[in-house]
């Protein structure tokens, strides 16, 4: 206050600054709480709608994952076992199909002879052993210096990306070096020769080398005629013209059924840079001389008939490459790898056993949609009671929603309901997958009729619900919106920049606003009347007190002169 009042009215005490406050207070009761009460109805109806659009939010999430394509392309694989396993990658034709006959793609493996230690040195001078493999050579260098840890380390640092070299130790006074392909398959049988010659028997396989030829593509004869190739005592007659290469009876040897299975043709080149056929012995032939023998009158080149140098040496093919074998839906195939995934794009089939056996199915992953559909119905269930709240009416039991009378909330649920229960124009409905409307206004989620639906027709559910794109004339694509597409595109307009409930929540702020000025105005005309009705009492008190003190005066004069009489 602008000064102290000490009482008014002749010092009878009437009025006096309580008396003032309290008239203050009674304005403040009329004019400032009933703003503070419409500033907290506000920003209580500020936060319920925030938790709404939250609501709201999440519920949209579980809407746009079901109309999300992705969803319904995720796979299971049923009928694998220890014998056969199968994986699917997202988005795979749905298939089914039988494996059976089973022989499993095998690495090559070449054990040489045992020597009594891994220091023991390999040659008796220097040289090239060559390691052929899938068409590839890899030169070897040694020396009279180079024992076998050393010849492994070599092979490894040279042809590592085919081959791995190690040392096995058989017993306490026996070693051998053991050459294992990386690979599985027929091509990855593996040929060790020495170019040389100083290499001692323990490394050196049961073998056929021809003579030299200037090239790959060099005939190996001038005019037709037919060759006899002997291994393990079988013989097996090939046919040759003035045009066959080198080369391609290389091919001719390993495709043969009979010669391939015997013996396995490879060619090398030599130190000086020609070229020689090598034919290993395989399987029942090793140990074994092989024979190349051309018919009567016929002009073999003399390198394959006469130029020839066989070698039985102590190494040993132990495990010869070959490509697996299987029935598939009931069809004989090969393949190099037990690792099979190009019979059908995205599908990786794994042999494990010889004679395996199994019936596959690869079918829609269920699973993750109903999921989806579990949580659409949780997030919906939690917003809508949220809105019935925000909108009660109950008379009987005294209780009034927040937004009691506004059908903006009301109108939201039942557009969202009219989608959940409609039917498109073909039939379908969310109501025929699952979902149903209960009497309280909440939904649920049978699963058991989801995937009865489901079953019918896979490809169809995931059109109902996610949408698909055809084509027509011309190319042209059509685009068919899918019912969770369709609710997932209202919900963004509800919480979009013009939606429903931006505009109510832009509506509570501009009121806001304009209720705190409203209070800000009061106040400040309540500050200037009361200033005013103090600054006015504080004049009164003077005067008063001035007259109290010339009524004193007069007093005691009366007194003095009723005394004085």
């Amino acid at each position: 206050m602008a000064g102290v009042i000490n009482s008014l009215g002749m010092g009878s005490g009437v009025l006096t600054s309580d008396v003032i406050d309290k008239l203050k207070a009674n304005d403040t009761k009329l004019i400032i709480n009933p703003i503070d009460n419409k500033l907290t109805k506000n920003a209580d109806k500020q936060k319920a709608l925030d938790l709404l659009s939250s609501l709201a939010t999440s519920f949209s999430s579980s809407v746009s994952s079901l109309q999300d394509s992705s969803l319904y392309q995720k796979r299971t694989v049923s009928g694998a076992n220890d014998d056969v396993t199968v994986t699917a990658d997202t988005g795979v034709a749905l298939q089914k199909f039988s494996i059976s006959d089973t022989k499993l793609a095998t690495a090559d493996v070449i054990q040489s002879g045992s020597f009594t230690s891994p220091d023991k040195n390999v040659a008796t001078g220097s040289g090239h052993l060559n390691i052929n493999i899938n068409g590839k050579n890899y030169k070897i260098a040694y020396d009279a210096n180079t024992n076998y840890d050393d010849l492994k380390n070599k092979i490894n640092d040279v042809a590592g990306s085919d081959v791995s070299a190690s040392i096995l130790q058989n017993n306490s006074t026996s070693y051998s070096l053991v050459v294992t392909s990386k690979n599985t398959g027929k091509d990855q049988q593996i040929t060790m020769t020495d170019l040389s010659g100083n290499l001692n028997g323990t490394l050196k396989s049961d073998t056929l080398r021809s003579g030299p030829f200037k090239s790959n593509k060099s005939a190996i004869a001038t005019t037709a005629g037919t060759l006899t190739l002997t291994a393990g005592g079988v013989d097996t007659t090939l046919k040759y013209t003035a045009s066959t290469t080198l080369s391609q009876l290389v091919d001719m040897i390993n495709n043969d059924p009979v010669a391939g299975a015997s013996t396995h043709a490879s060619m090398i080149t030599n130190e000086d840079g020609t070229y020689s056929l090598v034919l290993t012995a395989k399987n029942e032939a090793q140990g074994q001389p092989i024979v190349i023998c051309d018919q009567a009158g016929g002009t073999l080149s003399t390198n394959l008939v006469e130029g020839l140098k066989n070698d039985v040496g102590e190494a040993a093919d132990i495990q010869t490459a070959s490509d697996a074998t299987f029935k598939y839906n009931g069809i004989m195939l090969t393949r190099p790898s037990n690792e099979i995934k190009d019979i059908t794009v995205g599908v990786t089939i794994n042999l494990l056993k010889d004679d395996a056996k199994a019936t596959i199915d690869i079918t829609q992953d269920a699973q993750p949609i109903k999921d989806a559909m579990q949580s659409l119905v949780d997030s919906y269930n939690t917003m809508t009671k949220q809105i019935d709240t925000m909108s009660l009416t109950d008379t009987e039991a005294g209780k009034v929603g927040l937004f009691n009378g506004d059908n903006s909330l009301k109108s939201i649920d039942r557009a969202i309901k009219r989608i959940l229960t409609s039917s498109d124009s073909h039939g379908l409905s969310l109501t025929q997958y699952g979902l149903d409307v209960k009497k309280d206004g909440t939904i649920s989620f049978d699963s058991s009729t989801f995937d009865k639906k489901m079953a019918e027709d896979p490809e169809m559910m995931a059109n109902y619900f996610s949408g698909q794109t055809s084509f027509g004339p011309g190319g042209r694509s059509i685009v068919t919106k899918g019912v969770f597409s369709t609710l997932y595109d209202d919900l963004k307009n509800l919480v979009a920049k013009n939606g429903t409930l931006t505009t109510m929540t832009d509506g509570l702020t501009t009121e806001a606003k304009s209720l705190k000025e409203d209070k800000e105005k009061a106040l400040a005309s309540l500050k200037s009347k009361y200033d005013t009705m103090t600054n006015q009492f504080i004049a009164y008190d003077s005067i008063i007190n001035k007259m109290n003190g010339k009524f004193s005066s007069l007093k005691q004069q009366i007194e003095m002169q009723i005394n004085g009489k």
